[in-house]
């Protein structure tokens, strides 16, 4: 695998890392704004129409959030927007499309109605796809009064443009996760919320984690949530006696837990309530990455140890040789050092490594208050 350049090296090192692409976007997030600074990001998943199933939004209003929960599709249809993710996902350049600022992409819908109102105006975009179809869009985003991004950051981009479909395609929530918080909420048999504890009112804008911050999931996919679970509660008696979804969120996941409140499951009917356990869950392993980044520790060698404490092989992994291997485990692993080599984690095996990052995670803190709705820059024209 070609050698990269530190910035583009974090990227490669995060989205190497099998954690499902919105779980891992606050620190994947820092890297690309390392790499090409800018002020603001957006991650969407699409589904095969191109409208968007799940997204990640940094320093959008609550407005744009509410729009892409409840009517993203509007987003996909090509037309004659340059924007469109249905234009986008079929242009045959992946990366930089909208590199210029084309009067069609400023009359454009994607432009007028969530761009301009959130600041931005260049954007870095990447359609990433593969070959089975269209995954999402990534786009990076600076204001307009801030340089343009040039045909450099284009093919510095593409460097890492298969790392970032390989990202999109982990759909895996990799634990370890610890459950940091938990909220009640009790709804219809539709999923319509008629109840929230005071942590599941808060929650329904943001869910804490001590100093972090993040959105628990878009105002449509909860309820949706919700009413898949009291679906499941009135179909009776199955192999898992609690209906349980999970569903990814910067930083970890939503663990949602139904409850009947009647006299027995089965017997629920379309208007019967279902109270809704909330769990917010952090991701141990996206911890580890930011305590192991805090620590100095080289992207590559970062890989290592999150491979070596998921107890899978490192080697195999990373696609290296046993001796190349051997020179990585040198670093982490002081007993195999040379002579004036720096020690990197004051361990001699893998179990030792293992209780080092498990007491690191438990300090580390992610920043996740980039994705918190704001209000907006410019407001919506017609109200």
């Amino acid at each position: 695998m070609a050698r990269l350049p530190a910035g583009l090296a974090e990227i490669r090192s995060l989205t190497a890392s099998g954690l499902d692409l919105i779980v891992q976007m606050p620190l994947l997030s820092e890297a690309i704004h390392r790499a090409f600074p800018s002020f603001s990001l957006s991650m969407i998943r699409v589904d095969e129409g191109f409208a968007p199933r799940e997204h990640y939004s940094e320093h959008f209003d609550e407005w744009s959030h509410r729009l892409f929960a409840e009517s993203g599709h509007l987003f996909a249809a090509a037309g004659n927007d340059p924007a469109a993710f249905g234009r986008l996902l079929r242009n045959r350049r992946p990366v930089g499309s909208l590199l210029r600022t084309s009067p069609e992409y400023l009359a454009g819908g994607t432009y007028q109605h969530l761009f301009q109102r959130n600041g931005i105006h260049h954007c870095l975009d990447v359609a990433v796809r593969s070959a089975n179809g269209p995954l999402g869009i990534l786009g990076v985003f600076r204001e307009q009064d801030a340089p343009p991004f040039t045909t450099e950051d284009v093919a510095r981009m593409s460097l890492v443009y298969d790392d970032i479909v390989h990202a999109f395609e982990a759909r895996q929530l990799v634990g370890p996760f610890d459950e940091i918080e938990s909220a009640v909420l009790v709804v219809d048999g539709r999923g319509a919320i008629e109840w929230a504890s005071p942590t599941a009112r808060m929650w329904l804008v943001e869910a804490a984690i001590a100093e972090e911050r993040t959105l628990v999931a878009d105002r449509a996919q909860l309820p949706a949530a919700a009413a898949e679970l009291a679906r499941l509660l009135r179909s009776g008696p199955s192999a898992e006696a609690t209906p349980t979804l999970l569903l990814p969120v910067a930083g970890g996941r939503l663990r949602l837990r139904a409850y009947g409140l009647a006299a027995a499951a089965n017997a629920l009917g379309e208007s019967a309530k279902v109270a809704i356990q909330l769990s917010f869950e952090a991701s141990r392993l996206l911890r580890i990455e930011r305590a192991l980044a805090c620590l100095q520790i080289p992207p590559r060698l970062r890989e290592v140890a999150l491979w070596l404490y998921r107890g899978e092989d490192a080697k195999a992994r990373l696609g290296v040789t046993q001796e190349t291997f051997k020179s990585y485990r040198k670093e982490l692993y002081p007993r195999y050092r040379a002579r004036r080599r720096r020690v990197r984690l004051e361990v001699s095996n893998v179990e030792g490594l293992r209780q080092r990052l498990d007491q690191a995670a438990s300090t580390s803190r992610l920043d996740l208050e980039r994705q918190r709705p704001r209000p907006a820059i410019v407001p919506p024209s017609g109200g």
